[in-house]
């Protein structure tokens, strides 16, 4: 495959997955936010400010949006606004525009689900946010991307194209459930009384179900929801597919497959990286990290996450041509 092609479809995963974990991190925040405003408004600073703070974009955002943070201008800013590289709206017009480079290697059916997509949500604005709602609207947009991965999972083939399709998604998923970890971890700085409260299990039970994972967590895991508890199933589950171990493991049998068709690439430092971070996951004490610093260490997953990006892009995407061997 070429690698002007393995990267278009590996981003345009990655941006459809951004988009997908965005809509859920702003939804967990809304639900906390609702859940809190007997302490604070819900447009405090303290309400939204992490939200901006864990996406990493905290910079941009106050050069936009100034210096004042409401619920208005950080919904805007993650959800419409075009000057924010990974807002939903920039994140699915460009994995459009990357189907659309590659549209000879994907079937129509595929194409047009995320064209689609795009078609609608481009219409969309805040004023259409706040008069559908932010559970019902958040919910919308998590169901189309759902429904683009299940159109794909049908049609696509299990060569190359899918598995660079696969590394992108659980390489971003693997990323975004640390932030979502980190919202509530933020939201509950300012107050650590209320930690062990009804309003403590409340709120972790609107965690999991930013992800998808309420019933499956009571199922596999019966008893109280407390921090390190459900920490340790977004964290370390290997049987839940959105915790960061599973997607980190995804990713690497991604890798074993991609590889695979590439002798010469068997001992990468992409597949290195990703089996060191499985590893690290796997042999992780989930109370020793919360008692060393649980936004320090899911800051450290995702530094670890951007260094596997790093290295895929320069092993399979960005590689030096002058010493490429020549496959027969």
């Amino acid at each position: 495959m070429l690698s002007r092609v393995a990267n278009l479809i590996y981003w345009m995963a990655r941006q459809l997955e951004r988009a997908e974990n965005t809509a859920r991190i702003v939804d967990v925040n809304a639900q906390l936010v609702l859940d809190l405003q007997s302490r604070q408004a819900a447009d405090d600073p303290r309400s939204w400010a992490p939200l901006v703070f864990v996406s990493g974009s905290e910079e941009q955002f106050h050069k936009l949006h100034g210096e004042t943070v409401t619920e208005r201008a950080v919904v805007e800013y993650m959800l419409f606004d075009r000057r924010n590289p990974s807002s939903i709206i920039s994140c699915v017009s460009q994995a459009r525009e990357n189907a659309r480079c590659i549209r000879d290697l994907i079937s129509s059916e595929v194409w047009e689900t995320l064209n689609t997509f795009f078609l609608k949500l481009n219409e969309d604005d805040y004023t259409r946010y706040a008069q559908t709602g932010s559970a019902e609207y958040l919910s919308g947009v998590k169901t189309q991307i759902q429904l683009f991965y299940g159109v794909a999972a049908s049609m696509l083939p299990r060569g190359d194209a899918w598995w660079f399709f696969e590394l992108g998604r659980h390489l971003e998923r693997a990323d975004n459930v640390s932030r979502i970890i980190d919202v509530k971890y933020y939201m509950l700085l300012p107050d650590v009384s209320v930690v062990g409260t009804s309003l403590d299990m409340v709120q972790w039970a609107s965690v999991l179900r930013s992800c998808s994972g309420f019933e499956a967590f009571r199922r596999s895991r019966r008893g109280q929801l407390n921090l390190e508890r459900v920490v340790d199933y977004l964290l370390r589950d290997e049987l839940f597919p959105r915790s960061i171990l599973f997607s980190v493991a995804e990713a690497e049998q991604a890798l074993v497959h991609i590889a695979a068709a590439a002798p010469h690439s068997q001992e990468n430092p992409a597949s290195q990286l990703t089996v060191a971070l499985r590893t690290e996951l796997e042999q992780t004490d989930t109370t020793t990290v919360i008692a060393d610093g649980l936004h320090e260490f899911l800051d450290g997953i995702q530094l670890k996450i951007e260094g596997i990006h790093a290295a895929v892009q320069s092993t399979f995407i960005d590689y030096p041509v002058a010493g490429a061997k020549v496959l027969a």
